[in-house]
């Protein structure tokens, strides 16, 4: 089964209402909005493969929030993946969130309640029989609002995959080659998922140093002495050895460091946390404004100014 949809043949001041009826019949019921109601162009194009069903989504800014009431009126059980390829996301669900920046592949579970903010270019959903993912790994449901597979050379490849499944049209008629596929990124997924969560017991050491480092930074995020030093000094090694297992991970101990603390500073000013953006700069590091303002906005495309109007405005 196929569908395409946009918006461009509805009436202006009708666009975003129509797009909500279309993704909460082919997606997962939920209440929407968008600061671009009267000007609202999208698509979303989608496709079944195999036992999965897979979309592609291309918008401006919008939200869904799916609270108890929508998961007892429009029951839906499927795990969900979505695949930023250009933009960024804030997901929250069962306690935990997560910014979802270009590359990030993140679970979530239509059987709970969540909140997704969404400013995306392009964007993949792919919805996932849970039995199908729970039989592979018992971690899934447990790594909801996660961005899994980071520093994992899987990662990009299943992304491709998915890409690839949303678009293309080769599998359509043979059944038996779209069940295969569909069953080998299942299997990657889980991979992917069991590693994120650290179920392999022959995993190095310098993955293990890594996943400590990561804690500590997560930890300490509001200490403004969070530094390779101070990761050196907890985990009893060299300066030289955190440089190497950070680089490992294609990334440096201080530009990790500043990415954290900007995601924290977004999902203070998303969640509404902090008052002004000065007051989410200051806690988390950023003592020149404007080098904040600045970096802010090209890591999310948007500034944090207009980020923390967004939330006063609801």
């Amino acid at each position: 089964m196929e569908f395409n949809f946009s918006t461009t043949g509805v009436q202006a001041s009708e666009r975003f209402e129509y797009w909500r009826d279309v993704v909460c019949q082919h997606c997962i019921p939920a209440g929407s909005e968008s600061p671009h109601v009267g000007a609202f162009d999208a698509t979303i194009t989608g496709r079944t493969v195999g036992p999965l069903e897979l979309a592609t989504m291309i918008a401006p800014e919008h939200s869904w929030t799916r609270n108890s009431d929508d998961v007892r009126r429009g029951p839906e059980s499927g795990l969900w993946l979505s695949y930023m390829e250009d933009g960024v996301g804030f997901l929250e669900q069962n306690g935990r969130s997560v910014v979802q920046n270009s590359g990030d592949i993140v679970l979530y579970d239509a059987a709970r309640p969540f909140k997704y903010s969404l400013s995306p270019q392009t964007f993949y959903i792919m919805r996932i029989p849970r039995d199908l993912l729970m039989h592979r790994t018992a971690a899934a449901e447990r790594l909801v609002a996660t961005s899994l597979g980071v520093g994992s050379g899987f990662r990009p490849v299943l992304g491709s995959l998915i890409k690839e499944l949303s678009g293309g049209t080769v599998l359509s008629d043979v059944p038996s080659a779209a069940s295969r596929v569909s069953s080998s990124i299942l299997d990657l997924l889980a991979c992917v998922i069991d590693l994120h969560e650290g179920s392999n017991a022959n995993r190095s050491v310098t993955e293990a140093l890594f996943r400590r480092a990561c804690a500590h930074v997560k930890n300490h995020i509001e200490d403004p002495e969070l530094s390779a030093q101070s990761i050196a000094t907890a985990e009893r090694i060299s300066l030289r050895s955190v440089a190497r297992i950070f680089a490992a991970h294609g990334t440096t101990p201080m530009r990790y460091i500043w990415q954290k603390r900007l995601e924290a500073s977004y999902c203070a000013l998303a969640q509404g946390s902090v008052r002004k953006v000065s007051e989410a700069a200051m806690n988390y590091g950023f003592s020149d404004l404007s080098h904040f303002s600045r970096a802010f906005k090209k890591s999310f495309g948007v500034s944090p100014q207009t980020l923390l109007l967004k939330h006063q405005r609801k």
